[in-house]
């Protein structure tokens, strides 16, 4: 592994990480009325459309900091992320604050959340360019 990769591994994977435990802590303080609440629920799932953009200018932040590169950072970081929230849901659910049905929901307004973290990454990113041989 090149040490630039090795670089955007190292702050990309711990900041998906950390953004991902913000999150749990910030949902387990969320009513679980909210999520079995279709109103409420469509709010949540509203509010995680400029979410991803914001995710998007963490990563890019924390890239440019390291001198790294963009997009492989972001990934890294949602990589971080998807597995913390897959370990976690699995092992520990109760971070999250939600139980039953609602744990349900708060889960699938997770995945709602890290299509629209992609879908930001691939407009807000852009590539390097691969080296020719």
């Amino acid at each position: 592994m090149a040490p630039r990769t090795r670089n955007d591994l190292l702050a990309g994977l711990p900041l998906g990480v950390a953004i991902a435990f913000a999150i749990a802590l910030v949902l387990a303080r969320l009513p679980a009325d909210w999520f079995l609440d279709p109103t409420s629920r469509a709010i949540i799932y509203a509010v995680q459309i400029p979410a991803g953009p914001v995710f998007v200018l963490i990563a890019r932040a924390v890239a440019r900091g390291m001198q790294g590169d963009e997009r492989m950072v972001l990934l890294w970081a949602v990589t971080g992320a998807m597995a913390f929230d897959g370990i976690a849901l699995g092992f520990w659910p109760g971070l999250y604050g939600q139980t039953g049905d609602a744990l349900a929901w708060m889960t699938a307004v997770l995945l709602w959340a890290f299509a629209w973290i992609i879908a930001a990454g691939l407009l807000m990113t852009r590539a390097e360019p691969s080296p020719t041989a």
